[in-house]
């Protein structure tokens, strides 16, 4: 596997959705996203433990996180596929889907995130 930062956007997303699954199937209670956030830069041995480090965009001179933007997408595109819910405004959970799905079966959750984004 390669390092994180050494991935397209796109792989980090993947990689985040496989990661945010296994968590969340380990862990059955509610979450916020920074404490998932957390847990994956502390947990996850691909993950740099500075991902959370800020960064200045050259185009507005505001800061941001990368990581947190990945991490965005990839809950989002979960959320769309229907293996997350969000039962309030911050909160993550595992949907019926996603607890039946197999974290290690990265063809079809792939296929579901693709099919829920056509929609």
């Amino acid at each position: 596997m390669k390092e994180y930062n050494d991935l397209t956007i796109y792989e980090q997303e993947d990689f985040l959705e496989y990661e945010i699954i296994k968590y969340l199937q380990k862990t059955p209670q509610p979450i916020t996203r920074a404490q998932l956030a957390k847990y994956l830069v502390e947990n996850v041995d691909y993950i740099p433990k500075n991902a959370l480090n800020s960064r200045k965009s050259h185009k507005t001179k505001k800061s941001y996180q990368p990581f947190m933007n990945r991490l965005g997408f990839a809950l989002t595109s979960l959320y769309k596929a229907r293996l997350i819910d969000h039962p309030k405004r911050g909160i993550t959970v595992l949907s019926k889907l996603g607890e039946g799905v197999d974290p290690s079966d990265k063809e079809y959750i792939h296929e579901l995130i693709i099919q829920a984004w056509e929609k």
